[in-house]
Protein backbone atom coordinates (compact mmCIF):
# COMPACT_ATOMS: atom_id res chain seq x y z
CA UNK A 1 0.00 0.00 0.00
CA UNK A 2 3.20 2.43 0.03
CA UNK A 3 5.76 2.47 -2.23
CA UNK A 4 9.38 3.45 -1.54
CA UNK A 5 10.26 3.31 -4.75
CA UNK A 6 8.85 6.21 -6.36
CA UNK A 7 10.24 8.42 -4.14
CA UNK A 8 11.99 10.66 -6.64
CA UNK A 9 9.80 10.88 -9.28
CA UNK A 10 7.22 12.13 -6.75
CA UNK A 11 9.51 14.67 -5.90
CA UNK A 12 10.54 15.67 -8.77
CA UNK A 13 6.78 16.27 -9.97
CA UNK A 14 5.91 18.59 -7.29
CA UNK A 15 8.56 21.62 -8.01
CA UNK A 16 5.69 23.31 -10.18
CA UNK A 17 2.54 22.85 -7.86
CA UNK A 18 4.73 24.02 -4.51
CA UNK A 19 2.81 26.60 -3.02
CA UNK A 20 3.52 30.28 -1.97
CA UNK A 21 3.15 29.60 1.74
CA UNK A 22 4.50 25.68 2.19
CA UNK A 23 4.10 23.68 4.73
CA UNK A 24 6.12 23.37 8.13
CA UNK A 25 8.11 20.15 9.44
CA UNK A 26 7.67 21.65 13.01
CA UNK A 27 4.20 21.51 12.14
CA UNK A 28 3.93 17.61 11.46
CA UNK A 29 2.37 15.60 14.66
CA UNK A 30 2.43 12.06 13.94
CA UNK A 31 0.02 11.24 16.76
CA UNK A 32 -2.48 13.57 14.93
CA UNK A 33 -1.79 13.71 11.16
CA UNK A 34 -5.23 14.82 9.78
CA UNK A 35 -8.35 15.40 12.13
CA UNK A 36 -11.42 13.30 12.08
CA UNK A 37 -13.86 16.48 10.90
CA UNK A 38 -11.25 16.71 7.79
CA UNK A 39 -11.00 13.73 6.82
CA UNK A 40 -14.79 13.15 7.00
CA UNK A 41 -16.09 16.03 5.46
CA UNK A 42 -17.55 14.44 1.99
CA UNK A 43 -19.05 17.44 0.84
CA UNK A 44 -16.04 20.11 0.99
CA UNK A 45 -15.90 19.50 -2.90
CA UNK A 46 -17.70 19.08 -5.78
CA UNK A 47 -17.48 16.66 -8.65
CA UNK A 48 -16.51 19.94 -10.20
CA UNK A 49 -14.59 21.63 -7.63
CA UNK A 50 -12.59 18.42 -7.90
CA UNK A 51 -11.94 19.22 -11.83
CA UNK A 52 -11.28 22.70 -11.45
CA UNK A 53 -8.58 21.86 -8.58
CA UNK A 54 -7.26 19.22 -11.12
CA UNK A 55 -6.92 21.79 -13.93
CA UNK A 56 -5.04 24.63 -11.64
CA UNK A 57 -2.87 22.39 -9.90
CA UNK A 58 -1.10 20.97 -12.75
CA UNK A 59 -2.02 23.64 -15.71
CA UNK A 60 0.38 22.93 -18.42
CA UNK A 61 0.12 19.17 -18.53
CA UNK A 62 1.44 16.94 -21.06
CA UNK A 63 0.14 13.22 -22.22
CA UNK A 64 2.80 10.24 -21.58
CA UNK A 65 4.51 9.22 -24.43
CA UNK A 66 2.11 6.33 -25.04
CA UNK A 67 -0.76 9.13 -24.75
CA UNK A 68 -1.62 8.30 -21.06
CA UNK A 69 -3.81 10.96 -20.14
CA UNK A 70 -3.45 13.56 -17.67
CA UNK A 71 -5.30 13.37 -14.35
CA UNK A 72 -7.84 15.75 -15.31
CA UNK A 73 -8.43 14.60 -18.80
CA UNK A 74 -8.73 10.85 -17.96
CA UNK A 75 -11.81 8.87 -18.20
CA UNK A 76 -12.91 5.37 -17.03
CA UNK A 77 -15.81 3.20 -17.60
CA UNK A 78 -17.22 2.34 -13.70
CA UNK A 79 -19.16 -0.58 -12.47
CA UNK A 80 -22.12 -0.86 -10.42
CA UNK A 81 -20.91 -1.99 -6.95
CA UNK A 82 -23.19 -2.67 -4.40
CA UNK A 83 -23.10 -1.29 -1.10
CA UNK A 84 -20.14 -2.37 1.49
CA UNK A 85 -18.02 -1.63 3.97
CA UNK A 86 -19.79 1.25 4.81
CA UNK A 87 -19.85 3.10 1.54
CA UNK A 88 -23.24 3.63 -0.38
CA UNK A 89 -23.94 1.19 -3.73
CA UNK A 90 -22.14 3.33 -6.48
CA UNK A 91 -23.99 3.30 -10.06
CA UNK A 92 -21.99 2.55 -13.01
CA UNK A 93 -21.77 5.18 -16.15
CA UNK A 94 -19.50 5.35 -19.16
CA UNK A 95 -16.15 7.64 -19.54
CA UNK A 96 -16.60 8.83 -16.05
CA UNK A 97 -14.02 11.50 -15.68
CA UNK A 98 -11.52 11.17 -12.87
CA UNK A 99 -13.00 14.07 -10.63
CA UNK A 100 -16.06 12.49 -10.97
CA UNK A 101 -14.91 9.20 -9.48
CA UNK A 102 -13.22 10.64 -6.37
CA UNK A 103 -16.04 13.01 -5.93
CA UNK A 104 -18.91 10.25 -6.07
CA UNK A 105 -16.47 7.81 -3.82
CA UNK A 106 -15.85 10.48 -0.91
CA UNK A 107 -20.05 11.15 -1.08
CA UNK A 108 -20.59 7.21 -1.13
CA UNK A 109 -18.12 6.47 1.71
CA UNK A 110 -18.48 9.08 3.38
CA UNK A 111 -15.13 10.44 3.14
CA UNK A 112 -13.40 14.15 1.98
CA UNK A 113 -12.59 13.93 -1.27
CA UNK A 114 -9.15 15.98 -0.73
CA UNK A 115 -8.66 12.54 0.89
CA UNK A 116 -8.29 11.06 -1.96
CA UNK A 117 -6.58 13.67 -4.12
CA UNK A 118 -3.60 13.99 -1.52
CA UNK A 119 -3.73 9.79 -1.63
CA UNK A 120 -3.34 9.77 -5.21
CA UNK A 121 -0.59 12.11 -4.75
CA UNK A 122 1.13 10.66 -2.47
CA UNK A 123 0.68 7.14 -3.51
CA UNK A 124 1.34 7.66 -7.31
CA UNK A 125 1.85 11.39 -8.37
CA UNK A 126 -1.00 11.38 -10.50
CA UNK A 127 -2.11 15.09 -9.36
CA UNK A 128 1.12 16.39 -10.37
CA UNK A 129 2.61 13.94 -12.97
CA UNK A 130 3.09 15.11 -16.85
CA UNK A 131 4.82 13.42 -19.87
CA UNK A 132 6.93 10.74 -19.11
CA UNK A 133 5.73 10.65 -15.82
CA UNK A 134 2.23 9.58 -16.96
CA UNK A 135 2.33 5.98 -16.97
CA UNK A 136 -0.89 3.54 -17.43
CA UNK A 137 0.81 1.62 -14.83
CA UNK A 138 0.34 4.71 -11.95
CA UNK A 139 -3.73 4.53 -12.93
CA UNK A 140 -3.60 0.80 -12.37
CA UNK A 141 -2.19 1.39 -8.81
CA UNK A 142 -3.41 4.65 -8.36
CA UNK A 143 -3.98 4.63 -4.23
CA UNK A 144 -1.55 2.08 -4.00
CA UNK A 145 -4.33 -0.43 -2.85
CA UNK A 146 -3.14 -4.31 -2.55
CA UNK A 147 0.14 -3.20 -3.49
CA UNK A 148 2.61 -3.35 -0.19
CA UNK A 149 6.42 -3.81 -1.05
CA UNK A 150 7.69 -6.40 -1.22
CA UNK A 151 11.19 -7.61 -0.21
CA UNK A 152 13.09 -5.43 -2.64
CA UNK A 153 11.10 -2.55 -1.96
CA UNK A 154 9.01 -3.09 -5.36
CA UNK A 155 5.66 -3.25 -4.91
CA UNK A 156 3.50 -6.59 -5.18
CA UNK A 157 -0.08 -5.35 -6.41
CA UNK A 158 -3.49 -7.64 -6.19
CA UNK A 159 -4.28 -7.02 -10.11
CA UNK A 160 -8.10 -7.62 -9.15
CA UNK A 161 -7.99 -4.35 -7.39
CA UNK A 162 -6.18 -2.70 -10.53
CA UNK A 163 -8.05 0.44 -12.56
CA UNK A 164 -8.41 3.75 -11.42
CA UNK A 165 -12.21 3.38 -9.66
CA UNK A 166 -11.40 0.00 -8.21
CA UNK A 167 -8.18 1.87 -6.63
CA UNK A 168 -10.22 4.79 -5.31
CA UNK A 169 -13.35 3.22 -4.25
CA UNK A 170 -11.53 0.22 -2.75
CA UNK A 171 -9.56 2.89 -0.70
CA UNK A 172 -12.43 4.65 0.57
CA UNK A 173 -13.81 1.01 1.73
CA UNK A 174 -10.42 -0.46 3.01
CA UNK A 175 -10.76 3.16 5.06
CA UNK A 176 -13.82 2.39 6.61
CA UNK A 177 -13.39 -1.39 7.25
CA UNK A 178 -9.77 -0.05 9.60
CA UNK A 179 -12.41 1.90 11.83
CA UNK A 180 -14.99 -0.28 11.77
CA UNK A 181 -13.63 -3.54 12.44
CA UNK A 182 -11.09 -3.65 15.21
CA UNK A 183 -10.92 -6.73 16.22
CA UNK A 184 -9.13 -7.45 12.61
CA UNK A 185 -7.26 -3.96 12.32
CA UNK A 186 -6.11 -4.16 15.69
CA UNK A 187 -3.16 -1.70 15.47
CA UNK A 188 -2.87 2.02 15.91
CA UNK A 189 -5.97 2.44 17.47
CA UNK A 190 -6.60 5.96 19.35
CA UNK A 191 -5.98 6.87 23.04
CA UNK A 192 -3.10 4.42 22.63
CA UNK A 193 0.85 4.18 22.53
CA UNK A 194 2.24 2.23 19.37
CA UNK A 195 5.89 1.88 18.40
CA UNK A 196 5.49 2.45 14.63
CA UNK A 197 8.28 1.87 12.45
CA UNK A 198 10.06 4.49 9.79
CA UNK A 199 10.89 1.99 7.42
CA UNK A 200 10.29 -1.42 6.24
CA UNK A 201 13.59 -1.87 7.28
CA UNK A 202 13.40 -3.70 10.65
CA UNK A 203 17.70 -1.99 11.57
CA UNK A 204 15.77 1.26 11.16
CA UNK A 205 13.60 1.16 13.89
CA UNK A 206 10.69 2.33 15.53
CA UNK A 207 9.62 5.79 17.55
CA UNK A 208 6.61 5.35 20.09
CA UNK A 209 3.87 7.60 18.89
CA UNK A 210 0.34 8.14 21.10
CA UNK A 211 -2.31 7.92 18.29
CA UNK A 212 -4.39 10.89 19.25
CA UNK A 213 -7.87 10.21 16.86
CA UNK A 214 -9.60 7.89 14.43
CA UNK A 215 -8.45 9.60 10.87
CA UNK A 216 -4.48 9.13 12.15
CA UNK A 217 -5.12 5.58 12.84
CA UNK A 218 -6.59 4.58 9.32
CA UNK A 219 -3.40 6.07 8.10
CA UNK A 220 -1.06 4.20 9.93
CA UNK A 221 -3.20 1.26 8.99
CA UNK A 222 -2.63 1.88 5.31
CA UNK A 223 0.82 2.78 5.45
CA UNK A 224 2.17 1.86 8.34
CA UNK A 225 5.59 3.79 8.50
CA UNK A 226 6.55 7.38 10.23
CA UNK A 227 9.00 10.04 8.59
CA UNK A 228 12.39 9.85 10.29
CA UNK A 229 13.92 12.87 11.53
CA UNK A 230 16.27 13.64 7.81
CA UNK A 231 12.88 13.30 6.12
CA UNK A 232 11.18 15.71 8.26
CA UNK A 233 14.80 17.59 7.86
CA UNK A 234 14.06 17.82 4.32
CA UNK A 235 10.43 18.19 4.05
CA UNK A 236 10.46 18.70 0.24
CA UNK A 237 12.81 16.04 -0.72
CA UNK A 238 14.63 12.66 0.22
CA UNK A 239 16.26 11.97 3.77
CA UNK A 240 18.35 8.97 4.23
CA UNK A 241 18.54 5.36 3.59
CA UNK A 242 15.66 4.84 7.03
CA UNK A 243 13.25 7.57 5.40
CA UNK A 244 9.98 6.85 4.26
CA UNK A 245 7.49 8.96 2.70
CA UNK A 246 4.14 7.76 2.56
CA UNK A 247 2.38 9.76 5.57
CA UNK A 248 4.67 12.17 5.38
CA UNK A 249 3.93 13.48 1.98
CA UNK A 250 0.46 12.98 2.76
CA UNK A 251 0.51 15.76 5.36
CA UNK A 252 2.43 17.85 3.30
CA UNK A 253 0.53 17.89 0.38
CA UNK A 254 -2.62 18.07 1.80
CA UNK A 255 -1.13 21.33 3.84
CA UNK A 256 0.51 23.12 0.84
CA UNK A 257 -3.36 22.27 -1.34
CA UNK A 258 -5.94 22.39 1.02
CA UNK A 259 -4.54 23.94 4.63
CA UNK A 260 -3.83 22.09 7.68
CA UNK A 261 -5.21 18.57 7.90
CA UNK A 262 -4.94 18.52 11.54
CA UNK A 263 -6.97 21.55 12.86
CA UNK A 264 -8.75 21.03 16.45
CA UNK A 265 -12.55 20.04 16.48
CA UNK A 266 -14.63 18.82 19.45
CA UNK A 267 -14.85 15.47 18.26
CA UNK A 268 -11.00 15.76 18.18
CA UNK A 269 -10.66 17.17 21.82
CA UNK A 270 -13.34 15.08 23.14
CA UNK A 271 -15.44 17.97 23.87
CA UNK A 272 -18.64 18.41 21.74
CA UNK A 273 -21.95 18.41 23.57
CA UNK A 274 -23.77 16.38 21.04
CA UNK A 275 -21.87 13.24 18.33
CA UNK A 276 -23.81 12.39 15.65
CA UNK A 277 -23.63 9.71 13.01
CA UNK A 278 -25.20 10.13 9.55
CA UNK A 279 -25.61 6.32 8.63
CA UNK A 280 -26.36 2.69 10.58
CA UNK A 281 -23.34 1.13 9.54
CA UNK A 282 -20.80 2.61 11.65
CA UNK A 283 -20.75 3.48 15.47
CA UNK A 284 -17.48 6.56 15.16
CA UNK A 285 -19.04 10.11 15.19
CA UNK A 286 -18.90 12.15 11.89
CA UNK A 287 -20.53 15.55 13.40
CA UNK A 288 -19.52 17.24 16.39
CA UNK A 289 -20.99 20.53 18.34
CA UNK A 290 -21.22 22.44 21.42
CA UNK A 291 -24.14 24.94 21.74
CA UNK A 292 -21.40 27.74 23.34
CA UNK A 293 -24.07 29.11 25.75
CA UNK A 294 -26.14 26.15 26.59
CA UNK A 295 -25.95 25.39 30.22
CA UNK A 296 -26.38 21.23 30.74
CA UNK A 297 -29.66 20.32 30.38
CA UNK A 298 -32.19 17.91 28.27
CA UNK A 299 -31.22 17.51 24.49
CA UNK A 300 -33.98 17.89 21.41
CA UNK A 301 -33.74 17.33 18.35
CA UNK A 302 -35.82 19.09 15.06
CA UNK A 303 -35.50 21.53 12.52
CA UNK A 304 -36.02 24.78 13.98
CA UNK A 305 -35.89 26.90 10.84
CA UNK A 306 -37.30 26.23 7.06
CA UNK A 307 -34.14 25.49 4.70
CA UNK A 308 -32.03 24.58 7.49
CA UNK A 309 -30.99 21.01 8.07
CA UNK A 310 -31.83 19.03 11.00
CA UNK A 311 -30.17 19.67 14.27
CA UNK A 312 -30.10 19.69 18.34
CA UNK A 313 -30.88 22.01 21.31
CA UNK A 314 -30.78 21.63 24.79
CA UNK A 315 -33.67 22.37 27.31
CA UNK A 316 -32.22 23.94 30.64
CA UNK A 317 -35.14 24.89 33.06
CA UNK A 318 -37.91 26.21 31.00
CA UNK A 319 -35.45 27.82 28.16
CA UNK A 320 -34.59 26.77 25.04
CA UNK A 321 -31.64 26.89 22.87
CA UNK A 322 -31.18 25.44 19.22
CA UNK A 323 -28.67 25.50 16.72
CA UNK A 324 -29.46 25.50 12.98
CA UNK A 325 -26.64 24.09 12.16
CA UNK A 326 -23.96 21.27 12.69
CA UNK A 327 -20.89 23.54 13.93
CA UNK A 328 -20.34 24.77 17.42
CA UNK A 329 -21.60 27.79 18.74
CA UNK A 330 -24.07 30.44 20.28
CA UNK A 331 -27.81 29.37 19.92
CA UNK A 332 -29.59 30.66 16.50
CA UNK A 333 -32.98 30.73 18.99
CA UNK A 334 -33.45 30.94 22.25
CA UNK A 335 -36.64 31.44 23.77
CA UNK A 336 -38.80 30.65 27.00
CA UNK A 337 -41.67 27.93 27.27
CA UNK A 338 -44.22 26.66 29.47
CA UNK A 339 -43.73 26.08 33.26
CA UNK A 340 -41.22 24.83 35.48
CA UNK A 341 -42.38 21.56 36.21
CA UNK A 342 -43.93 20.80 32.71
CA UNK A 343 -42.91 17.76 30.39
CA UNK A 344 -41.64 19.24 27.08
CA UNK A 345 -42.46 17.31 23.52
CA UNK A 346 -40.88 18.91 20.13
CA UNK A 347 -42.59 18.18 17.04
CA UNK A 348 -44.13 19.37 13.49
CA UNK A 349 -47.47 19.70 14.76
CA UNK A 350 -48.73 21.38 11.33
CA UNK A 351 -46.60 20.11 8.42
CA UNK A 352 -44.69 22.74 7.82
CA UNK A 353 -41.48 21.41 8.16
CA UNK A 354 -40.31 23.07 11.32
CA UNK A 355 -40.11 21.53 14.69
CA UNK A 356 -41.72 23.47 17.48
CA UNK A 357 -42.51 23.08 21.29
CA UNK A 358 -45.49 21.26 23.35
CA UNK A 359 -45.88 20.98 26.66
CA UNK A 360 -47.85 17.90 29.02
CA UNK A 361 -49.81 18.93 32.61
CA UNK A 362 -50.78 15.83 33.99
CA UNK A 363 -52.65 14.73 30.66
CA UNK A 364 -53.25 18.15 28.79
CA UNK A 365 -51.37 19.40 25.81
CA UNK A 366 -50.00 23.11 25.14
CA UNK A 367 -48.99 23.29 21.86
CA UNK A 368 -47.42 25.96 19.71
CA UNK A 369 -46.97 26.06 15.49
CA UNK A 370 -45.12 28.88 15.82
CA UNK A 371 -40.99 29.35 17.01
CA UNK A 372 -40.30 31.72 19.50
CA UNK A 373 -44.47 31.87 20.28
CA UNK A 374 -44.90 31.05 24.14
CA UNK A 375 -48.83 30.82 23.46
CA UNK A 376 -50.30 27.41 22.63
CA UNK A 377 -52.01 27.12 19.54
CA UNK A 378 -53.40 23.60 20.37
CA UNK A 379 -54.96 22.26 23.51
CA UNK A 380 -55.95 18.91 23.90
CA UNK A 381 -56.00 15.97 26.41
CA UNK A 382 -54.76 12.88 25.79
CA UNK A 383 -53.29 9.73 27.82
CA UNK A 384 -52.79 9.31 31.49
CA UNK A 385 -50.65 11.85 33.58
CA UNK A 386 -48.36 8.51 34.56
CA UNK A 387 -47.65 8.00 30.44
CA UNK A 388 -44.59 8.00 28.98
CA UNK A 389 -44.74 9.49 25.49
CA UNK A 390 -43.50 8.63 22.54
CA UNK A 391 -43.46 11.90 19.48
CA UNK A 392 -43.78 10.33 15.71
CA UNK A 393 -45.10 10.92 12.52
CA UNK A 394 -47.32 7.10 12.45
CA UNK A 395 -48.93 7.57 9.34
CA UNK A 396 -46.92 9.55 7.11
CA UNK A 397 -49.03 12.81 6.70
CA UNK A 398 -45.72 15.33 7.55
CA UNK A 399 -47.25 15.99 11.21
CA UNK A 400 -46.49 14.86 14.42
CA UNK A 401 -48.64 13.26 16.83
CA UNK A 402 -47.91 11.47 20.37
CA UNK A 403 -48.17 7.92 21.54
CA UNK A 404 -48.25 6.94 25.71
CA UNK A 405 -46.43 3.64 26.14
CA UNK A 406 -47.20 1.96 29.42
CA UNK A 407 -44.93 -1.37 30.38
CA UNK A 408 -44.43 -2.51 26.47
CA UNK A 409 -48.02 -1.50 25.23
CA UNK A 410 -47.91 1.02 22.62
CA UNK A 411 -51.10 3.17 21.77
CA UNK A 412 -50.80 5.59 19.21
CA UNK A 413 -52.80 8.24 17.46
CA UNK A 414 -52.78 10.44 14.49
CA UNK A 415 -54.16 13.53 15.46
CA UNK A 416 -54.49 16.23 18.42
CA UNK A 417 -58.75 15.36 19.81
CA UNK A 418 -58.39 13.30 22.29
CA UNK A 419 -59.83 10.05 22.67
CA UNK A 420 -58.66 6.44 21.82
CA UNK A 421 -55.74 5.19 20.12
CA UNK A 422 -56.10 4.06 16.72
CA UNK A 423 -53.58 1.93 16.79
CA UNK A 424 -52.21 -0.89 19.54
CA UNK A 425 -49.17 -3.20 20.12
CA UNK A 426 -46.17 -4.63 21.96
CA UNK A 427 -42.99 -3.83 21.42
CA UNK A 428 -39.61 -4.50 23.46
CA UNK A 429 -39.38 -4.91 27.59
CA UNK A 430 -40.94 -2.72 29.95
CA UNK A 431 -37.70 -1.69 31.03
CA UNK A 432 -36.44 -0.60 27.46
CA UNK A 433 -35.65 2.99 26.63
CA UNK A 434 -37.61 4.05 23.42
CA UNK A 435 -36.29 5.99 20.64
CA UNK A 436 -38.56 6.67 17.65
CA UNK A 437 -37.41 8.05 14.30
CA UNK A 438 -37.94 6.70 10.41
CA UNK A 439 -35.29 4.12 10.48
CA UNK A 440 -35.51 3.21 6.32
CA UNK A 441 -36.39 6.68 4.66
CA UNK A 442 -40.01 5.29 4.15
CA UNK A 443 -41.63 8.38 5.54
CA UNK A 444 -43.10 6.58 8.42
CA UNK A 445 -41.61 6.61 11.78
CA UNK A 446 -41.15 3.59 14.18
CA UNK A 447 -39.56 2.69 17.38
CA UNK A 448 -36.36 1.22 18.88
CA UNK A 449 -35.03 0.06 22.24
CA UNK A 450 -32.19 1.39 23.69
CA UNK A 451 -30.30 -1.66 26.23
CA UNK A 452 -27.17 -0.36 27.43
CA UNK A 453 -25.49 1.07 24.00
CA UNK A 454 -26.87 -1.22 22.03
CA UNK A 455 -30.12 -0.17 19.78
CA UNK A 456 -32.66 -2.45 18.68
CA UNK A 457 -34.71 -1.08 15.39
CA UNK A 458 -38.05 -2.10 14.26
CA UNK A 459 -39.27 -0.47 10.64
CA UNK A 460 -42.93 -1.20 10.99
CA UNK A 461 -45.14 -0.44 13.86
CA UNK A 462 -45.43 -4.05 14.65
CA UNK A 463 -43.69 -6.35 17.22
CA UNK A 464 -41.25 -9.26 16.32
CA UNK A 465 -37.32 -9.01 16.13
CA UNK A 466 -35.67 -5.69 15.25
CA UNK A 467 -34.75 -4.88 11.60
CA UNK A 468 -31.49 -3.08 12.56
CA UNK A 469 -29.10 -4.05 15.48
CA UNK A 470 -26.37 -1.58 15.97
CA UNK A 471 -23.97 -0.39 19.06
CA UNK A 472 -22.78 3.27 19.19
CA UNK A 473 -21.60 5.87 22.23
CA UNK A 474 -21.31 4.79 25.75
CA UNK A 475 -24.36 3.19 27.98
CA UNK A 476 -24.56 6.69 30.11
CA UNK A 477 -25.06 8.94 27.11
CA UNK A 478 -28.33 10.84 26.72
CA UNK A 479 -29.73 10.02 23.32
CA UNK A 480 -30.85 12.05 20.17
CA UNK A 481 -32.47 11.37 17.04
CA UNK A 482 -32.58 13.01 13.51
CA UNK A 483 -32.33 13.05 9.93
CA UNK A 484 -28.71 15.59 10.30
CA UNK A 485 -27.57 14.77 6.52
CA UNK A 486 -31.14 15.66 4.65
CA UNK A 487 -31.29 11.88 3.66
CA UNK A 488 -34.96 10.90 4.54
CA UNK A 489 -33.41 8.62 7.21
CA UNK A 490 -32.79 9.41 10.78
CA UNK A 491 -29.66 8.43 12.72
CA UNK A 492 -28.43 8.68 15.86
CA UNK A 493 -26.58 11.50 17.81
CA UNK A 494 -25.37 10.89 21.90
CA UNK A 495 -25.96 14.16 24.54
CA UNK A 496 -22.36 14.52 26.42
CA UNK A 497 -23.16 17.93 28.53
Amino acid sequence: MFRITITIALGLSLVAALPAQSAESDDFNPGHIISDAEFYDSDSMTAGDVQAFLEDINPACTPGPDGTPCLQDYREDTPNTPARSGCLAHTGRAGELASTVIADVARECGINPKVFVALLQKEQGLVTASGSLLTAQRYERATGLSCPDGPDGVAICDPAHGGFYKQVRGAGERYNDYRDKPSVYRLYRPGQSWDIAYSPDRSCGTGTVFIENMATTLLYTYTPYQPNQAALDNLYGSGDACSTYGNRNFWRNYSDWFGTPASQTCIDSGTCQFYLVNDWTTAHATLGLRITNAPAGTPLAGTWRAGTPESVGVQSGTTLYFRTSHDSGPADISFRYGRAGDDLYIGDWDGDGVDTPAVRRGNTWFMTNTMGETTADITFRFGRAGDQVLIGDWDGDGRDSPAVRRGNRMYQTNHFTGGNAEHEYNYGRATDAVIVGDWDGNGLDTLGVRRSNTYYLKNSTTGGPADIVMGYGRALDEVVVGDWDGSGTDTLGVYRP
